[in-house]
């Protein structure tokens, strides 16, 4: 059973390699992309939970939702240090 870090770090991996996203998200998108990005990988989840009732997609939604969480977390900090 893989954990959420383990997830989320296999997620990143991907989607840097595959998807060739930027490594540092949230250096690159702005909150609006951020915050849609969050909505829609919500609405995913929702959907993999009440209408799929699929576990392991929810699990990998909850990863997707977890991520960018984080990335606007470090967007935050970023904006942060700036100021200082």
């Amino acid at each position: 059973m893989k954990t959420l870090a383990m997830m989320k770090m296999e997620k990143n991996f991907r989607a840097v390699i595959e998807k060739k996203y930027p490594r540092n998200p949230y250096e690159v998108f702005s909150y609006d992309h951020l915050l849609e990005w969050l909505t829609d990988e919500f609405g995913e989840l929702v959907e993999a939970i009440k209408v799929k009732k699929d576990i392991e997609e929810a699990k990998m939604e909850c990863a997707d939702v977890s991520n960018l969480i984080d990335f606007l977390f470090e967007r935050l900090c970023n904006e942060e240090k700036a100021l200082i």
